[in-house]
């Protein structure tokens, strides 16, 4: 009898295996999930396909019901006998685990038809919350049995098969529940192992069945993608199309070797070899002439002192006043000691700016007695390292740098065990790069206490870096310099009273700037006289009239004036220096002096700007041929560190460009603002370095004593911590409050969490706050986070030319100026309106200046459209430093001749008011729909993203209702029929509504958002949606096989981002066919 029932169940089983391969062998291809009461529509098959393309999404069906399975017919039951069995009942076990995953959820067997052999059963599951099977396990089922399955309801039915018995009928029917429970999560999946084998054997028949569908499927669906999307590439060539095929060989061609290019490597000399050097160098005659010149210097004079203090303490701190000669004369003198004990000795001196390394190594390389071409060789001792360009060799032993190299040095060597001393210079100027460095150092100095650290500057709060390195000893020197007269605003209007107004021939149209109201809200600007009798009434009427707040160009250029032919001032007349915020005014003062007939002949205007070419800048510092006087117009470069010699009078705006954190924008923005005091008594003090000197600071002396901060605010305290917090990672310094808490001043601790889980929704922090890949490229970049992650975008998708210029709008002034009829910059924008996306109407209206400017007729374009062309040049300079910053962080690699290219063009000559200009490799810039550019946008700005909602919109994240600025071209005033789904750049609390405004708006196509966004997707096949972040995002597909085809191509896409994130630029082959084919999918739906 037993070997009869084991012959039986063989039987049974294999009869099972046949028909369940039949019946998948006759599942017809086009079957689709249907709706309730749906009837065929009868589709083709190329109906079918081409709705992957476009038309996927509908609205949202809470409930939809699979009809795979018909009734059968009486005769057509199948029998099944699994003989006898013994341990825990399916049905039993199906009980438990529905009700641990559900406890009021409502189980129900009931009978269908019951004789004396064979018995059918009904089996459904009542859900209270929403629970979902996945698509293919259903249809994994066999093919006798009905499946109905929805978000709250399921129901099995055994149609066309019964078991021998009411107990294997309702063990049967139940353990096919239990294969479709055990896809909802790891322990209803764990909780199949306690079936008897029988059972367990029928579940992993089921489970291999769904494998097998699973698999063909996901073939069936990729080849089917694949023919479309050639069909379509073929459809769009003969239109020609916007995508024209692309070569991809040179890509290829330049995948090889991508690392970065090595220091040169380091060469420890023995104690006769540095003898021999030094006493070589001393015994020729140009040392011994400039140790003449040299031993002049204040600092000689304080030889002993310094280097007694330098040698008994790991931190000193050195404060000389301008003209001590400091920045070169002290590590002179530590080397000097060094080499005479006969002791190699390396020494870094960081300096805030690149200019300043490269005049100071050039300077010292000189004091050693060196001719001018030998610094960065092996015949000098002296080198320097800024970004894109490294001058040092073997046999450098000072090298000159910026903060960011010594950053990027601590990044791969946390010791420094290649430097003996450490020099800061200019620590006063306190930007957040020196204050993680002090953090970093104070660390460093427990385990490295033989590494020297000199802190120097001519200004600067001593006391407060003596009790943060344990009360390292402070040394005040006295400085070389003459005294100054000094003038303020009124002083200055005072004194040009008696000259005609200066017009500018071309004078900008001046956009409505912001950031005044922002940071000075509570001072309007309005100057205020401190002692009104000591001036006349019309300098008086002429200063009530003023504002403080923006630049009088005529005033500068009548004071310039004065300064250069009135006789009171003859003396001070021989150099002028003029400091200016930033290069866009430069320029525009730079044209307007030009212009005058006082500076026409027998006058040199030199500009001084860290964008320009190294041998332009040098020429700054040169004395003007005989019988010529010279005006250098700079930026705050010109305040510390360099020394332009024969400056004699100075014309100080008393404003600088500056990054600030706007706290209601959440971004960190460079804003125009007031200089501190400190900075004006340094700016002052470049007058009298020869002789008396004569200084104008271009506010009322009331706004200098009692308004201007005596020191600025450290960096740390007004910008984003996002940036360091991703330095603190990089260099391992442990627990970020922790680390921070140990600044000098440290943030709040409000603002570290918050910049925390901005890089947690952002990607560049995982959960336990460790880098992600992602996180270790954008802590690279010198970027706000978000911005890192879209040029990261534009490296892997070969977009950089457009991302870049987008980049650079966004870190710029609106290029759009107000007109005067409408009062609005919305006008100016509208008129360039591209793609339903704000930022694609920008680089429009970029890509047409561009084309102007190369056809010579820029400043026609942007007088007829209200554009700015001076924003537009700053947004040209700014997009070649974001390809500097790229290929600085090894993420664009060019050969070296287009690096030499990018480099020139980086230190453009200034000319005449001409503007840099740099093609980007080909590879690197393919063209893209203006589509998958507003996806890419969206994926980097994530999780800010709007959803409209009848009228309004709603952030989906933090499900606030928000406004579109009018200027939008997105705003329902300019278009009516808006796009359903939006990513936004910034939002800013309205201060007089309070209501949440949102700027720079984009479309995010659907297609796009269930492709490419989302930290977590849920695929429901049965009710046709795609759940994106646990609800936050819900998106209708009309077809399950669309469904499917998006699951492939979101977890082909997303996994090669990922893995490009290791090496943005190498995507690789298998990587860049699903690449393109996301693109070519946008590019069709474009079309």
């Amino acid at each position: 009898m037993e070997a009869r029932q084991q012959y039986l169940r063989v039987a049974a089983t294999k009869r099972r295996k046949e028909k369940q391969a039949a019946v998948q062998q006759n599942i017809d291809d086009d079957t689709v999930i249907k709706k309730p009461g749906s009837e065929d529509n009868g589709l083709t098959a190329a109906d079918d396909d081409d709705a992957l393309l476009g038309g996927m999404f509908g609205e949202s069906e809470d409930t939809i019901v699979s009809e795979r399975n018909q009734p059968a017919s009486e005769n057509s039951i199948r029998l099944l006998d699994f003989g006898k069995w013994s341990g825990l009942s399916p049905k039993r076990l199906l009980d438990e685990v529905c009700r641990g995953r559900d406890s009021r959820c409502r189980i129900q067997i009931r009978t269908l038809q019951q004789t004396s052999h064979s018995t059918r059963h009904k089996l459904q599951i009542s859900w209270t919350a929403d629970t979902m099977a996945e698509a293919s396990t259903t249809l994994a089922l066999p093919s006798e049995v009905s499946a109905q399955v929805n978000e709250r309801f399921w129901e099995l039915e055994m149609r066309g098969v019964a078991a021998a018995g009411t107990t294997q009928s309702e063990a049967y029917i139940c353990t096919l529940g239990l294969f479709l429970v055990s896809t909802l999560g790891a322990s209803e999946q764990k909780a199949i192992s306690r079936l008897p084998t029988v059972w367990r054997d029928v579940v992993k028949d089921l489970g291999d069945t769904k494998e097998r569908l699973v698999n063909e499927e996901r073939k069936e669906t990729l080849r089917r993608l694949r023919a479309l999307i050639s069909e379509t590439q073929d459809r769009l060539s003969q239109r020609q199309s916007k995508l024209p095929s692309k070569d991809r060989s040179e890509a290829c061609s330049i995948a090889g070797d991508r690392r970065r290019a090595r220091a040169p490597v380091i060469v420890n000399w023995s104690p006769e070899q540095v003898s021999t050097e030094w006493n070589t160098r001393t015994s020729r005659p140009s040392f011994r002439e400039m140790l003449q010149v040299r031993q002049e210097l204040p600092v000689h004079q304080y030889k002993d002192r310094i280097l007694s203090c330098i040698a008994e303490h790991a931190v000193s701190v050195i404060c000389a006043e301008t003209g001590a000669g400091k920045s070169s004369g002290i590590p002179v003198l530590l080397l000097e000691q060094e080499f005479c004990a006969s002791r190699d000795y390396r020494i870094l001196v960081t300096q805030p700016r690149r200019i300043s390394a490269i005049t100071l190594a050039r300077r010292v390389s000189q004091e050693l007695g060196e001719n001018r071409n030998d610094i960065g060789t092996n015949r000098s001792l002296v080198g320097y390292a800024i970004r894109l360009e490294s001058k040092t060799s073997s046999t450098t032993r000072i090298t000159y740098a910026t903060t960011g190299v010594l950053l990027r040095m601590l990044e791969e060597s946390p010791n420094l065990n290649d430097l003996d001393c450490l020099i800061l210079d200019e620590v006063h100027e306190r930007t957040m790069d020196l204050d993680l460095l002090f953090i970093a150092l104070q660390k460093l100095l427990k385990r490295r206490s033989t590494l020297k650290i000199v802190l120097m500057s001519a200004t600067v709060d001593a006391k407060k870096f003596s009790d943060y390195f344990g009360g390292a000893p402070v040394l005040d020197l006295p400085g070389r310099t003459f005294p100054v007269e000094v003038g303020f605003l009124e002083d200055a209007v005072e004194a040009t009273t008696d000259l005609a107004g200066v017009k500018e021939k071309d004078p900008a149209i001046q956009d409505e700037d912001q950031d005044w109201n922002d940071y000075y809200g509570n001072d309007k600007g309005r100057p205020i006289i401190a002692q009104p009798e000591k001036y006349s009434s019309q300098t008086q009427q002429t200063i009530s009239n003023m504002d403080e707040y923006h630049i009088d160009y005529s005033l500068i250029a009548k004071l310039a004036a004065s300064i250069a032919s009135k006789p009171r001032y003859a003396k001070y007349s021989s150099a002028i220096l003029i400091f200016m915020p930033g290069i866009g005014e430069m320029r525009r003062l730079h044209n307007l002096l030009l212009s005058m007939d006082t500076f026409s002949k027998d006058w040199i205007v030199h500009l001084l700007h860290s964008t320009f070419s190294t041998e332009e800048l040098e020429r700054a510092f040169e004395r003007p041929p005989k019988g010529q006087r010279k005006i250098v117009i700079a930026t705050n470069i010109a305040e510390t560190g360099i020394t332009i010699p024969d400056v004699t009078a100075v014309i100080d705006t008393c404003k600088e460009k500056i990054m600030r954190f706007d706290e209601r924008r959440q971004l960190s923005r460079l804003t125009e603002g007031f200089i501190s005091r400190s900075s004006a008594r340094q700016r002052r003090g470049r007058a009298a370095r020869v002789q008396e000197g004569l200084c104008f600071h271009l506010v009322t002396k009331h706004r200098y004593d009692n308004l201007m901060l005596e020191q600025q605010v450290p960096e740390m305290l007004r910008l984003s911590l996002q940036d360091p917090i991703l330095r603190i990672k990089v260099w391992n310094l442990g627990s970020i409050e922790e680390t921070l808490n140990a600044a000098i001043e440290p943030p709040s601790r409000k603002n570290v969490l918050r910049a925390i889980d901005k890089l947690k929704d952002a990607g560049a922090l995982a959960k336990n706050e460790t880098l992600t890949p992602l996180g270790q490229q954008i802590a690279r970049l010198p970027l706000e986070v978000l911005l890192a992650k879209l040029a990261i975008f534009g490296v892997i998708f070969q977009c950089l030319d457009p991302i870049l210029a987008i980049i650079s709008l966004l870190t710029s002034k609106s290029p759009f100026l107000q007109i005067p009829t409408s009062g609005s910059q919305g006008d100016a924008r509208h008129a360039f309106s591209r793609g339903d996306s704000d930022l694609l109407s920008s680089l429009n209206a970029y890509e047409g200046w561009k084309k102007a400017k190369a056809a010579r007729t820029a400043p026609e374009f942007c007088r007829k459209n209200h554009i700015s062309d001076q924003t537009m040049g700053q947004v040209e300079m700014q997009k070649i430093q974001l390809l500097v910053y790229l290929v600085d962080a090894g993420l664009v690699t060019l050969e070296p001749e287009e690096r030499a290219t990018l480099n020139r063009a980086r230190t453009y000559s200034s000319g005449r008011g001409g503007l840099p200009s740099y093609t980007i490799p080909a590879r690197y810039n393919q063209t893209v729909p203006d589509r998958a550019l507003s996806a890419i946008i969206a994926v980097a700005l994530y999780p800010r993203i709007l959803m409209r909602e009848g009228k309004g919109w709603r952030n989906v994240y933090t499900n606030q209702m928000v406004s579109l600025t009018p200027r939008s071209v997105n705003h329902p005033s300019h278009a009516p029929k808006a796009p359903r789904w939006l990513s936004f750049y910034e939002a800013m609390q309205n201060t007089r509504s309070g209501s949440l405004n949102v700027f720079e708006t984009s479309a995010i196509p659907e297609s796009a958002l269930a492709i490419l966004l989302g930290a977590e997707a849920e695929f429901k096949f049965f009710a046709g949606v795609l759940v994106l972040d646990g609800g936050k995002v819900r998106l209708s597909v009309r077809r399950w096989r669309e469904l499917m085809a998006l699951k492939i191509l979101r977890e082909r896409v997303l996994g090669t981002l990922e893995k490009c994130y290791d090496r943005p630029a190498e995507v690789g082959e298998e990587g860049r066919i699903w690449l393109d084919m996301w693109l070519k999918i946008e590019a069709a739906q474009e079309a």
